[in-house]
């Protein structure tokens, strides 16, 4: 008898496989898919040009206030064109001082005499009267007189810096003992011939 075998085969389950779906892109969908690409580009460009562009108007801010400081500077020296460093005493470019140094100073003033002089916060040396007072260094001098009349509405001391535009003029007859000055002082104006005259509003303070 015989006896017959059964195979049984066992069904294998389908090996699933990945698979790739392919979507469709409509033209317009592919259209706004560069678009928004390009946008992208586009805004990375605008940023870098503000950028550029603000750099560029702080250079130019830059630049318009040091030119607008230089023209200031121009201005101020064309304003007062005879104003010179601090601690000299100029008529046009000659230096009274120097001239007040020489070993005739009286001679050195003449040609100087009716000139504007322009003394830039030069030191103030003595002030032994109301209206005047002198300037420079005890080798070095010279008297300012005051020409407004009444009393000086500045108050000017010892060691004191100023700066004002005056007169060199000769000493008038009777100048010098008019002032009450110390003898000594008043021997060394009396030589000297000349002395300094400016409004006491036109004297200002260092």
């Amino acid at each position: 008898m015989s006896s017959s075998t059964r195979l049984f085969r066992r069904s294998t389950p389908t090996s699933r496989r990945s698979r790739l779906v392919s979507v469709p892109v409509t033209g317009a969908a592919a259209l706004a898919l560069v678009l928004t690409g390009c946008g992208d580009e586009e805004a990375a460009v605008d940023d870098g040009a503000a950028v550029v562009e603000e750099e560029t108007d702080v250079l130019e801010d830059d630049t318009a206030a040091e030119e607008t400081d230089a023209m200031a500077d121009e201005d101020a020296a064309a304003a007062d064109p005879a104003a010179g460093e601090p601690g000299t005493l100029l008529a046009g470019d000659a230096s009274v001082f120097d001239a007040l140094g020489a070993a005739d100073p009286a001679a050195e003033l003449e040609p100087l005499a009716s000139e504007p002089v322009t003394a830039t916060l030069v030191p103030v040396l003595a002030v032994p009267a109301d209206e005047g007072f002198w300037i420079g260094t005890e080798t070095e001098r010279i008297w300012v007189q005051l020409t407004e009349a009444g009393e000086s509405p500045i108050n000017i001391n010892p060691d004191d810096l100023v700066s004002f535009t005056a007169e060199l003029v000769p000493n008038a007859d009777g100048f010098v003992e008019q002032l009450g000055l110390p003898e000594e002082q008043a021997t060394a104006l009396t030589e000297l011939g000349y002395h300094l005259e400016v409004p006491a509003g036109d004297v200002a303070m260092g």
